[in-house]
């Protein structure tokens, strides 16, 4: 039932040619048409989040100091602080690494929360409890998108989520038929790479083709456009 879960909007940005792994930073109008996906990350919801690939940072973490330390395999709530926004990363197995529990993207401050599963050494969640960083269980063995949605409804009041990739987590949603609305930022761009990511990419295609409806289209700052479907 939608009334018990967040609502979820998947929100992207690709070229022209429908690719979402880019490096444009030169072209202005592709760099304006970015911030515009930028603004409508914060404007559909103040909870946003992307997949492990997406979030990965090169950080060392000794986890030896960590060994020992008592944890609870439990839903642990931290809320944002006043004005901030609430980040997700999907890290099943606690592979993600941190400097602390905020997060800064697109103007936005965000306190991060991560998404495991009970695959998750002990030693990890020791190390989030010493950042503060809040996480939520979502699977025994593997992650349920759909009860991440309705963790996310029941402690933190969140009607809507921003789903903002990769290709393998946007899959995981849809498969499922999680996702109520796409949202694509078109940049002026063509990458020409015939292997680029596109929004929606895995292995497994069980579930898929899926279908939606046209909402509404409009130009944007950049020579860009935006493109929204809802199901």
């Amino acid at each position: 039932m939608m009334s018990d879960r967040a609502r979820v909007i998947c929100h992207m940005m690709t070229t022209i040619d429908g690719k979402i792994v880019i490096d444009f930073d030169g072209n202005e109008d592709y760099q304006t048409a970015g911030d515009e996906y930028d603004r409508l990350v914060a404007a559909y919801g103040p909870v946003w989040g992307c997949g492990r690939a997406t979030s990965q940072l090169e950080i060392p973490v000794d986890f030896s100091q960590y060994e020992g330390v008592p944890v609870t395999y439990e839903d642990k709530i931290i809320q944002p602080p006043k004005g901030a926004h609430l980040c997700v990363a999907f890290d099943r197995y606690g592979k993600l690494r941190w400097e602390s529990n905020m997060s800064s993207y697109g103007g936005m401050d965000s306190l991060l929360l991560e998404v495991l599963t009970e695959q998750v050494q002990p030693a990890f969640l020791a190390y989030l409890d010493e950042l503060g960083i809040p996480y939520l269980f979502a699977g025994k063995e593997d992650f349920d998108p759909a009860l991440f949605l309705q963790k996310l409804k029941r402690y933190y009041h969140a009607d809507t989520f921003v789903l903002c990739g990769g290709a393998q987590i946007n899959a995981e949603f849809m498969r499922r038929d999680l996702v109520d609305e796409i949202s694509l930022v078109i940049g002026p761009a063509v990458a020409g790479n015939r292997t680029a990511l596109t929004m929606i990419g895995a292995e497994d295609t069980t579930g898929f083709p899926k279908y939606f409806k046209f909402k509404e289209a409009r130009p944007i700052p950049g020579n860009g456009l935006v493109i929204r479907y809802e199901r």
